[in-house]
């Protein structure tokens, strides 16, 4: 008898397992949802440029470090400029040979007038025995030929005066020109004496610093940065499957990457209106609502854009819904199937707009 109630006990406990419920339940409950899109970024200063060296050379002196507000036209960096400056003192050295050479009193301008000097001599005693010769000849008392070689010599010492003169002028015009050249040089030397020093195109703070004091610097590198310092802008990545939801004046939660754990409240300022093919999202601006103290530029972040929010909203925790927004009703022993619309989404709770409603029980198998 014994060994028998113990069956039934067994069986009893048996059957009670077997009918225990495979499903969790749930009632629908109201109160605040929040629907927030995530996003990583950056922050930047907006209108910031990038101070870039023009010339090769080591930096001998830095003026400025992050973090420094500069004035406009101010020196921040300065390059070993001494092959630059031996430059300019060859260029000055051509100039100083080009404007004598180009006196009135220069040695090759004096050898030439000299000649022309000669020549007029010579071509008025050339002209004198052509005049005699010519007398004599209508008297008969030189040939025609000696007339005929007094007349090539005249012409000869007119063509070579012709020619001295020429060469005068050609070459005073010749120093002139290379005079105006070698002043060209010298000053395209002296302006590139400005390449080696690198001064501020605008008032700003320094954000970054890419070389420092003594490091080699080619044409082209990076030197500095250099933006706003009230226009600090949080640049944000945006995916195509939510850049629809994004507004200008959201609200944009902020965490950096650099003060974990802490929360910093901004809002949305801009959306571009084209999609980066490298980074495969949409560019959004936000500025911040407060100043964030000790804030530098290039730090990472992440981001919630609150897109939507209620405070008394009837809802339904997200796992509770497959496919199609259909969710099950247990009404007594039968389950039905039903869809819903669906309003604001959390990442755990889904607003419910119509298909069911407060006093229903939800049904999600284990």
């Amino acid at each position: 008898m014994e060994r028998t109630l113990v069956y039934i006990a067994c069986a009893a406990l048996l059957g009670t397992a077997s009918c225990k419920p495979k499903y969790d339940e749930v009632s629908p409950r109201t109160g605040p949802v929040t629907e927030a899109v995530f996003a990583s970024g950056s922050i930047e200063p907006k209108d910031a440029y990038t101070l870039t060296s023009l010339s090769d050379g080591f930096i001998v002196k830095a003026y400025v470090t992050e973090g420094d507000l500069v004035k406009d036209k101010e020196l921040l960096f300065r390059l070993d400029n001494r092959q630059q400056n031996t430059q300019v003192a060859i260029a000055e050295t051509n100039v100083e040979y080009a404007r004598m050479n180009a006196d009135g009193n220069a040695p090759a301008l004096q050898q030439i007038r000299a000649q022309i000097d000669a020549a007029k001599v010579k071509l008025v005693a050339d002209s004198l025995t052509l005049a005699r010769y010519e007398r004599l000849y209508t008297t008969r008392s030189v040939s025609k030929q000696d007339l005929d070689n007094a007349a090539v010599a005249y012409q000869s010492s007119l063509s070579s005066l012709r020619s001295l003169m020429e060469n005068l002028r050609g070459t005073a015009d010749r120093a002139k020109q290379e005079l105006a050249n070698s002043r060209s040089q010298l000053q395209n030397v002296r302006a590139g004496n400005q390449y080696y020093d690198l001064i501020a195109i605008g008032p700003g703070r320094v954000y970054q610093v890419f070389k420092k004091q003594g490091d080699l610097v080619r044409r082209g590198d990076k030197v500095a940065q250099i933006g706003n310092p009230d226009s600090i802008i949080i640049y944000l990545d945006i995916d195509e499957g939510s850049i629809g939801k994004i507004k200008e004046g959201m609200q944009v939660l902020v965490e950096l990457n650099t003060d974990k754990g802490k929360t910093w409240e901004a809002s949305i300022s801009k959306i571009y209106p084209h999609f980066n093919e490298q980074t495969q999202s949409y560019r959004v601006e936000a500025r911040f609502v407060k100043d964030v103290p000790g804030i530098i530029s290039g730090t990472q972040l992440q981001a919630n854009i609150v897109t939507s929010r209620k405070e008394n909203a009837l809802l339904i925790p997200a796992i509770y819904i497959s496919a199609g927004n259909k969710v099950v009703i247990k009404k007594g022993d039968n389950m039905d199937t039903t869809v819903i619309t669906t309003g604001i989404r959390s990442d755990e709770w889904v607003e419910v707009l119509s298909g069911v409603s407060a006093g229903d029980k939800l049904v999600k198998l284990k």
